[in-house]
């Protein structure tokens, strides 16, 4: 019996492109009906849709009752974008049909490529009721919740297909995915332990990259930098990586390991605004006065909207006492309706330091709705109204810092020596 199915796939594996279509031609003409329709399944894996459709159509027009030919034509046609023509397709396979499961799936593909979530949903579930101890069917159910957000019914049905053995289903490992879902709802210690149960060999540079970032997440920057260097060495063009890398070593006390992290970064992305600005806070924290300007200028000339940006350089310009600059920058951001809280606070102290008391006294009553909590802002506030002799005010800013951090001896020694002089 011929088998020219076989010999078309030996030659694509080949790339003998010319070969391969000869093969393919006489195997619509001479090879047995199995044979073209195992042949148009592996073209479709393979990404072959024109070749896949062409053998199917041929199937069907001999045999024409065959569902499990729509229902794969039905799938051609949506990686087409004809979503009619899939329509069609599905229409004529009745609920009794052997092939109706397989045509839910591809349904509830179709109800999701036209925005129709509660169909595709629908047509999950009523797979899921034919065929309860199918992998493929509880797979295509998680992978549905797992693209809507839905990621703590995603985690049940993954873990479900881990208990049926199920590891690895249409190249997907059901660990990582378990791990990237459990991350997604926060819950850090159970992403790592189902990310860490991937064999080394079977990680992908995405998997070393996930847990390397969850790593960084959970405070443990040892295990965050071994693993994100490692994802460099494969590929140094993984641009994601540079950012978190570079605040792992930071948070290792590695500064100047972290500023070649995102300078490294840079020069293989020089679009990249976060780079320049991690650079920039980063340079400025060392000392580099220049290297941190000039990054600043640069991060917002990729984006002048970038708050965080235009936060962090007014902070550069207040702290090395440029209010003017720090007044500039903060008022064209408001005046092109970009807000950061921290904005109200930067003019209040940029403002008391030109002398300019009255609109400082705006901004502190402004910065404080914004903070009314955070006992950094509070002590800033206590000293504005020690230096503006108002003590009533001052005593009580120290009393409220102090219910949220009792522990703080300086502001509890400040209240005391306070209330003893004027109270």
């Amino acid at each position: 019996m011929t088998n020219h199915a076989e010999e078309m796939m030996s030659a694509l594996n080949l790339g003998q492109v010319t070969d391969a279509q000869k093969a393919f031609d006489l195997s619509l003409k001479e090879d047995s009906d199995d044979l073209v329709f195992s042949l148009a399944e592996d073209l479709y894996a393979m990404g072959f849709v024109d070749e896949s459709k062409q053998a199917y159509l041929q199937l069907l027009a001999k045999h024409p009752d065959e569902d499990q030919l729509k229902s794969a034509l039905a799938e051609l046609a949506i990686e087409e974008d004809n979503l009619e023509e899939a329509q069609d397709y599905l229409a004529q396979i009745a609920p009794n049909s052997d092939a109706y499961l397989q045509a839910l799936l591809v349904k509830a593909d179709l109800y999701q490529q036209e925005g129709l979530q509660e169909s595709a949903e629908y047509a999950l579930k009523q797979a899921r009721q034919i065929a309860p101890e199918e992998p493929v069917v509880a797979f295509a159910l998680a992978e549905f919740y797992f693209s809507t957000g839905e990621y703590n019914k995603a985690i049940a049905l993954y873990r479900s297909l881990l208990l049926m053995g199920q590891r690895r289903i249409a190249k997907v490992d059901v660990a990582a995915r378990i791990g990237t879902a459990y991350a997604a709802v926060g819950n850090i210690d159970n992403a790592i332990a189902y990310f860490e149960q991937i064999k080394p060999i079977d990680m992908t540079v995405d998997n070393k990259f996930q847990l390397g970032f969850l790593y960084y997440q959970k405070g443990e920057t040892a295990e965050a930098v071994e693993l994100l260097e490692e994802v460099l060495d494969i590929d140094p063009h993984y641009t994601s990586v540079y950012p978190i890398l570079g605040q792992a070593q930071e948070k290792a006390n590695e500064k100047e390991a972290a500023l070649k992290t995102y300078q490294a970064g840079l020069s293989y992305d020089q679009t990249n605004v976060v780079l320049f600005r991690l650079t920039a806070n980063l340079a400025f924290q060392m000392g580099d006065d220049k290297l941190a300007e000039d990054s600043y200028k640069k991060a917002l000339a990729l984006d002048d909207a970038d708050v965080v940006t235009i936060a962090a350089m007014a902070d550069f310009y207040l702290a090395k006492h440029d209010y003017d600059q720090t007044i500039e920058m903060i008022t064209d951001a408001n005046k092109r309706d970009l807000f950061d809280p921290k904005f109200n606070w930067d003019l209040a102290r940029a403002y008391h330091a030109k002398e300019e008391d009255e609109k400082a006294a705006s901004y502190w009553q402004q910065a404080a709705e914004d903070y009314p909590e955070d006992t950094d802002f509070l002590h800033d506030l206590a000293d504005w109204y020690h230096e503006t002799g108002n003590r009533d005010e001052e005593a009580a800013t120290l009393k409220k810092a102090l219910a949220i951090n009792p522990d703080n001896f300086e502001l509890s020694e400040r209240l005391a020596e306070l209330e003893d002089v004027f109270f």
